[in-house]
């Protein structure tokens, strides 16, 4: 059985401050069995990786203009939205991530094709997501 859901690799560059900035690969995956959330996670070293998981329809808000409050926050750049900023904010740090939007844009396409907007919740096995959760 293969991955369940749709995953692409890309770069983006972690944003230091404005002088200083460093390529970093930048993995997005997308569950057919979570299809609310996208997970995003990119290498810091070869040791450390950094994951979140934050709503498919924040990544889709943020590519066109600025969305989210709070942790996750996605804006586009420039006016023709050709670049990406994707600020995470945790109490362990803030990591700044820009990156040109065409092969995110396209990755989320897919997901959309896999998983139309407003049919999330005939994706969802909830009998499985309570067995899950009465388990524990």
């Amino acid at each position: 059985m293969g991955f369940p859901g749709l995953e692409t690799k890309t770069h983006m560059m972690l944003v230091a401050d404005p002088d200083t900035t460093v390529p970093v690969p930048v993995r997005l995956y997308y569950l057919t069995t979570d299809p609310y959330a996208v997970q995003f996670s990119f290498d810091v070293s070869p040791d450390v990786v950094v994951r979140w998981t934050f709503a498919r329809d924040l990544l889709s808000q943020g590519m066109g203009a600025p969305a989210g409050m709070g942790d996750v926050k996605i804006t586009p750049i420039g006016s023709d939205n050709t670049r990406t900023r994707i600020v995470l904010e945790s109490p362990e740090g803030l990591a700044c991530l820009e990156g040109a939007t065409a092969p995110l844009q396209e990755w989320l396409d897919s997901t959309y094709t896999e998983v139309p907007a407003g049919s999330e919740s005939t994706a969802v096995d909830i009998d499985s997501l309570l067995d899950e959760l009465l388990a524990h």
